[in-house]
């Protein structure tokens, strides 16, 4: 009897490839993009992107600068132009992870002679930026190792004032693209059954067909996902003094574009799908696979260079841009029509081809 029931189960995880390669394949990829991510992350070698720039003509700060410039443990973005504003404007809109201005004369060690520019969500990308430049300064001769440092946030005194903990804000748009996306995986899953059970080829008779079908779905999903991410917002605002009110209406957009993604993205996913086991396993791998890389699960900062550029490609990342240009970096709706243009076209091109998807397999 066992050894029936075993070969039964066997016998169907066999026949459904699909289902058969995310059980033993995507595991191992899954493992891969994790290890390096907390690997590179828990060693404390991380690919910071750092702004540099420089507003002193002391000549041991002049040769420091060029040195940092020229690091190859650093990497350092500098245009001798900049001046503190640009370094500033550069780490505010997310361009670099972290900057670094010389402002002194490292020969008076009264004074602070390195200022170091942080974003409040990635504090330890500023501590360690600290700590490379300490070993760089012991190493360098003519200047002192005990030169003095200064933190500035990017994001001004007010935004670090008004709430209890800045960094709250990344966690929004972090948090709601990863709730959005498992909650609208699980509403798109419906379509797999009405496709086998024969319920989609009676609608497909209507005027608009497949197109009519995933709309009215897409619209669902949407409006539930808005809900669900004004609630983040709702507990985000009376807890932990997010100031949500005053930025009400982006922050309206960028809910509404958020689970418009997450929609579409959901129906996509369903539509690639024969069987509910494979929607199950595909939506769960799929989901934690873009939040571990879109910056959901760890911020982008603290990953190898090559998983940032991948992030970018996520939803997660979008959404997470949207939430924090809003919320911490003070960007108005017009400063951020690309990431609306993204959330909204990137939703309603998933559901196009969701629909064409779906149009030639129930014309199958």
């Amino acid at each position: 009897m066992i050894g029936a029931v075993f070969r039964i189960m066997w016998l169907r995880l066999w026949r459904d490839k699909g289902a058969l390669v995310l059980a033993f394949v995507l595991p191992g990829f899954i493992f891969a993009v994790f290890a390096a991510i907390f690997s590179n992350a828990s060693g404390g070698s991380l690919d910071l992107r750092v702004a540099l720039g420089s507003i002193s003509d002391a000549p041991a700060a002049v040769s420091f600068t060029q040195q940092l410039s020229e690091s190859d443990v650093i990497s350092m973005t500098y245009d001798e132009t900049w001046s503190a504003a640009d370094v500033i404007e550069r780490v505010r809109l997310g361009q670099d992870d972290v900057g670094v201005i010389v402002t002194g004369d490292f020969s008076d060690a009264s004074s602070p002679s390195i200022q170091i520019i942080e974003d409040p969500s990635r504090t330890v990308a500023a501590t360690v930026l600290k700590g490379q430049i300490r070993q760089m300064l012991a190493t360098t001769s003519g200047v002192k190792s005990t030169a003095l440092f200064n933190t500035k946030s990017a994001l001004g005194a007010d935004a670090s004032t008004t709430m209890e903990d800045p960094s709250v804000t990344y966690y929004i748009g972090a948090t709601a693209i990863l709730f959005l996306l498992f909650s609208a995986m699980q509403g798109a899953a419906i379509s797999i059954d009405e496709r086998r059970n024969g319920i989609s080829d009676r609608l497909m008779v209507g005027p608009m067909g497949a197109m009519g079908i995933l709309t009215g779905k897409f619209v669902f999903l949407t409006w539930i996902g808005f809900l669900q991410a004004a609630i983040i917002c709702v507990v985000a605002q009376v807890f932990f003094e997010v100031p949500i009110l005053e930025h009400l209406g982006a922050v309206t957009l960028a809910c509404l574009g958020t689970a418009t993604l997450a929609s579409g993205f959901a129906l996509l996913i369903a539509s690639f799908c024969n069987t509910q086991a494979q929607m199950h396993t595909v939506s769960t791998f799929a989901v934690l696979l873009l939040s571990a890389v879109g910056g959901s699960m760890v911020p982008r900062f603290m990953m190898p260079a090559w998983l940032q550029q991948m992030g970018v490609a996520t939803p997660n990342y979008w959404a997470i841009e949207a939430f924090y240009g809003v919320l911490a970096r003070g960007q108005s709706v017009f400063d951020l029509l690309g990431v609306w243009g993204i959330l909204f076209g990137g939703g309603l091109l998933c559901l196009a081809l969701a629909a064409l998807m779906s149009h030639k397999l129930m014309r199958v």
